[in-house]
């Protein structure tokens, strides 16, 4: 786990622009879908949640990025560039097409980097 969080904050900082520091506070939002138990299909657009408590009352210092992770070193970008507090606690995105498998965790990148639980995704039905 350490090893992916690692690679992913490596990967966030190589491909961000550098911006000045500024005094925000961290926000550190859960994820709360795709959760344990969820089943996303390879092309299908789906949503990504995170519980919108505690904002800071100055905001956040960055802008949102979703990743797709899997086996502590396959990084996919999802989205980038997005208004975490804007975005209401929820992001559209596109399914790529992985191998199925039921080991595969969201990063959501903001203030800092969270991984939310394993999920699954699966190929489409024929």
């Amino acid at each position: 786990m350490t090893t992916l969080l690692v690679g992913a904050i490596t990967y966030f900082a190589a491909s961000s622009v550098a911006a000045p520091l500024s005094p925000l506070d961290v926000w550190d939002p859960t994820i709360t879908s795709p959760v344990t138990g969820t089943v996303w299909i390879i092309g299908t657009e789906v949503n990504v949640t995170w519980s919108t408590d505690n904002i800071p009352p100055d905001g956040v210092s960055n802008g949102g990025h979703i990743y797709l992770a899997k086996e502590e070193d396959a990084i996919i970008p999802l989205s980038s560039n997005f208004d975490l507090v804007t975005a209401n606690g929820s992001f559209i995105v596109t399914v790529p097409v992985v191998v199925p498998d039921s080991d595969y965790q969201i990063i959501l990148f903001g203030d800092s980097g969270n991984i939310g639980p394993s999920f699954t995704i699966v190929a489409p039905s024929s």
